[in-house]
């Protein structure tokens, strides 16, 4: 099918399906995204996206609970709310859609706007005409110089290619799951700065681990200035002031000319103790900046599972664990949920996951019992997922640990599988000790958990 024939078979089911209906409530998803209900159909709607990568037009029958605005948005809500939707069109047999409607203003005249979207990659627009003059545009920028986009100008289609493309099975796959996670595409948009202060912080740490890393390497390298003190001491007879080395079975060990002989048999010991203490000191801080890292690699992992309340949740637990400045973002007030776990269904046995460490703790020490079972991605700090159920068949157990190994953004891994009444509570919210588990190992997913993951329900 070409590009221009899908064009065509959707306006004739715009036509059959929304033809002398009114436009009873326009929607702004973001900025590229728009969506037109209207009042004979509750189930099917217009979908127009004036994304650059590939804009497309579509009839849907979602339904979302987020929103957004723009000036544009609110220039054609205006002038089109209430009207009747009296024709769809494609336009110079090219792929562009004419929308018209009809409209009874308050002094009872009746006026004609046509809403051209002129669906070219890189180059969309929709255009919002008072008869044939151009009164709103999303983008007053024409294809070239021969198709100006101006108001109060008549509108002129641009010059009709000599060709039409195919529609290729990927664009068709790219539309359907764009209008799927088009809610997902929209919290991801709001709190990007969220996901990149994270990315910025899993990249700040990690080049402070490798720095200290390399300090302790070298402090172990100096501990053998242990051994040239000792060895000194009992040659310092036989060094004087001047001299720059002295042997060492054999290795030549460099010392300070300017010092005495005492100087540097004490430079020799403080050289071993700074090694020492270093080792000593930053134990701590690698085992403190390893666990942050794990931490933020499970957060990062989970993003695109997150919706809004989950970001909304996670802004508080990153300001307290000081992994999120507060100048920038500010915690936000009644989160009632914010410590609710998430749940499904699964062949009738309840399947519990966390989406940030408070989550994870209730979930686990809560509303899980003795008898269920805990998993967790083995060596990774991610999220904590709970088997309601005493009896585990092997399905369900597939399924749970595909499902764990998913959360954590990967396609395999080994999953640890325990007992809840044989892990403890651990330092923290979010950790826990174990004394005994299983572990699979889990290669490729079978189920399609990003579906799945939209019907989850919170206890």
């Amino acid at each position: 099918m070409l590009v221009k024939e899908k064009l065509v078979e959707i306006v004739s089911n715009i036509n059959k399906d929304l033809r002398g209906s009114y436009l009873n409530r326009i929607e702004c998803l973001s900025e590229f995204d728009y969506i037109f209900r209207f009042s004979r159909s509750k189930s099917k709607s217009i979908f127009i996206s004036l994304n650059s990568k590939n804009p497309f037009v579509t009839l849907i029958d979602e339904r979302y609970t987020f929103s957004s605005t723009s000036s544009f948005y609110q220039k054609i809500k205006f002038k089109l709310a209430n009207s009747c939707l009296i024709n769809a069109s494609t336009v110079n047999d090219d792929n562009i859609l004419s929308l018209e409607f009809s409209k009874i203003n308050d002094t009872y005249d009746k006026i004609h706007y046509f809403l051209i979207f002129e669906i070219f990659k890189s180059n969309a627009n929709l255009i919002l005409l008072n008869e044939d003059k151009i009164e709103e545009a999303f983008r007053f920028r024409g294809i070239d110089t021969n198709h100006p986009i101006l108001k109060n100008v008549k509108y002129l289609p641009p010059e009709k290619l000599n060709f039409s493309k195919e529609v290729k099975e990927k664009d068709e796959q790219y539309e359907k799951f764009y209008v799927q996670n088009l809610e997902s595409l929209y919290v991801a948009s709001k709190y990007k700065e969220i996901s990149l202060n994270i990315k910025r912080k899993i990249k700040s740490l990690n080049k402070k681990l490798e720095k200290i890393k390399e300090d302790q390497d070298e402090a172990t390298k100096n501990l053998k200035y242990k051994n040239y003190g000792d060895h000194f001491l009992t040659i310092m007879d036989e060094i004087k002031r001047g001299d720059s080395y002295f042997d060492y079975y054999g290795q030549k060990i460099k010392i300070n000319e300017n010092f005495s002989p005492s100087q540097n048999l004490n430079q020799l010991y403080k050289t071993y103790k700074k090694a020492k203490q270093t080792l000593i000191s930053s134990k701590d801080y690698v085992d403190k900046t390893e666990h942050e890292i794990d931490y933020l690699n499970s957060v990062f992992a989970s993003l695109p599972f997150y919706n809004e309340n989950d970001y909304q949740e996670l802004i508080p637990e990153l300001i307290e664990k000081k992994l999120l400045k507060t100048a920038k973002q500010k915690a936000p007030k009644n989160l009632k949920n914010a410590a609710k776990p998430y749940y499904l269904i699964h062949n009738g046995v309840k399947i519990g996951f966390g989406k940030n460490s408070l989550q994870n703790d209730n979930l686990t020490w809560k509303f899980a019992s003795r008898n269920d079972y805990f998993l967790h991605t083995k060596n990774e700090h991610g999220n904590h997922v709970i088997i309601f159920s005493s009896e585990l068949t092997d399905e369900i157990l597939e399924f749970a640990c595909e499902f764990c190994a998913f959360l954590t953004g990967h396609n395999d891994g080994e999953i640890i599988v325990a007992k809840c009444s044989t892990i403890k509570k651990g330092s923290e919210p979010g950790l826990v000790k174990l004394s005994s588990y299983e572990s699979y190992l889990i290669k490729n997913l079978k189920y399609d958990f990003s579906s799945l993951i939209k019907e989850a329900k919170r206890f």
